[in-house]
């Protein structure tokens, strides 16, 4: 069997972003292969707790799908100031390895960007780093394919626990836990009145119910109090956000200067789009569809813009009412290179911790992941990667075991598989995920 036939069955989508099936990727064949170690999200320590923990299986996983794509180059690449994981690493990479030392930026682990940052190369507007010849992995996705090498799936996910919580770490939770089991396996909060931010305080999102199951691309749950700016921003409706716009947008453009994508030569233009707000006129139709070039990294709305002002949303808004008509992204301009000041204009991750109000919640870089308590019930999505939802392949009452398929993709189609996380019964098969009960004995 092939080794992306192994991740297909398995069940790997990518861990660090949103869930692209990686048997696809694995499928394809470029000249450079990328570990992404980065982890640029402020506080989330989960890729970091990993690779302390898993370096050896990482780099075997690597090893196997640099051969499978026929990569001449294969890179390691992690932030100059982890030491300690520089010097984990190094003795097990081979002749054809090596190990590339990213500055300490946000957002540094964005792929385009860091495939720029290890090859000079710029991803296609609106593209992937195949297009550049490039393949980038996270490393919590290497160790999932170390596993799928040995044919156990993914029922699992490392997940950053952090902010007012008692014992803040990285947690590992069956698929379809909910998160205020996981929260709770960390000592729970002693906030009354709290929200949590599932993913990292830049680009993750304010979970509505803590009933909210974990899923292949659950990296943090972020526990602040509720009147905490990472909180508040995102409980800031989006029509006082496009007010907030209309009043006090200035033009100084220091959104688009900052713009991570503007940088590498994308055609984006964030001031523009608060412009058209700003004055009230209908945008034109390539401002518009740039939205389909925003990476969502939070930076112009968290640091670039001097008023507290969001693009992000704008173009978020603006991105979803375009595919809600029909509408394709146009934009695949394919730069030659960055700008001249992509390589000095950053945002440096230490001041943007200081920015968010987060220093109080940082973790240590090395740790060890803690297995929290079997849960009873879990609630697994059928949807938790990019492509169409799984079709589930069992029914109520049956029996099922940890590690079984239990949802499948339809022939031709792209998605990823699903397996169960716990041994028990199906209780429940929703719409859009599948409840297992664990039994008592």
């Amino acid at each position: 069997m092939s080794f992306a036939d192994k991740l297909r069955d398995a069940g790997v989508v990518g861990a660090g972003g949103a869930g692209f099936p990686t048997h696809v990727k694995a499928a394809s064949r470029v000249d450079t292969l990328i570990a992404n170690g980065a982890e640029c999200e402020p506080v989330l320590v989960t890729d970091q707790w990993v690779m302390a923990s898993h370096a050896r299986e990482i780099v075997t996983a690597l090893r196997e799908e640099a051969l499978a794509v026929g990569a001449s180059r294969t890179i390691v690449a992690i932030k100059r100031k982890y030491h300690e994981l520089a010097d984990l690493f190094a003795p097990m990479l081979d002749a054809s390895m090596e190990l590339f030392l990213l500055d300490d930026f946000y957002p540094s682990g964005d792929e385009h960007v860091l495939v720029h940052e290890v090859t000079g190369r710029v991803v296609p507007e609106g593209g992937i780093p195949l297009e550049a010849g490039t393949l980038v992995q996270n490393v919590s996705t290497l160790l999932n394919c170390y596993h799928a090498l040995n044919d156990q799936p993914v029922i699992n996910k490392h997940i950053t626990v952090a902010g007012s919580v008692e014992r803040p770490g990285v947690y590992i939770a069956p698929l379809g836990t909910a998160a205020s089991e996981v929260i709770a396996a960390a000592g729970g909060t002693s906030q009354d009145d709290f929200g949590v931010v599932e993913g990292g305080p830049m680009m993750g999102f304010l979970i509505s119910s803590l009933d909210r199951p974990v899923t292949k691309t659950t990296s943090g749950y972020l526990v602040l109090p509720i009147n905490h700016p990472v909180v508040a921003r995102r409980r800031c409706r989006l029509s006082d956000e496009l007010r907030r716009a209309t009043a006090a947008c200035c033009q100084c453009r220091a959104c688009t200067e900052l713009c991570p994508r503007a940088l590498l030569g994308h055609r984006i233009q964030p001031h523009l789009a608060m412009r058209a707000i700003n004055t009230g006129l209908a945008p034109r139709t390539d401002m518009l569809t740039s939205a389909f070039l925003c990476s969502q990294c939070g930076v112009c709305e968290q640091y670039a813009c001097p008023m507290g002002l969001s693009p992000r949303r704008v173009y978020g808004e603006y991105k979803e009412q375009l595919s809600a008509a029909g509408v394709r992204n146009p934009h695949h301009n394919h730069p030659e290179s960055a700008l001249d000041q992509q390589a000095w204009v950053r945002v440096p991750k230490g001041r943007l911790i200081e920015r968010l109000e987060l220093t109080p919640y940082l973790l240590p870089r090395i740790g060890t992941p803690v297995t929290i308590p079997m849960p009873w019930e879990t609630r697994v999505l059928l949807r938790q990667h990019i492509g169409v939802p799984a079709v589930p392949t069992v029914r109520v009452g049956d029996q099922v075991i940890a590690g079984q398929c239990i949802a499948d993709v339809p022939e031709g189609k792209l998605g990823a598989r699903i397996h169960a996380g716990l041994t028990g019964r199906i209780s429940v098969v929703e719409p859009d995920a599948i409840r297992i009960t664990r039994e008592a004995r």
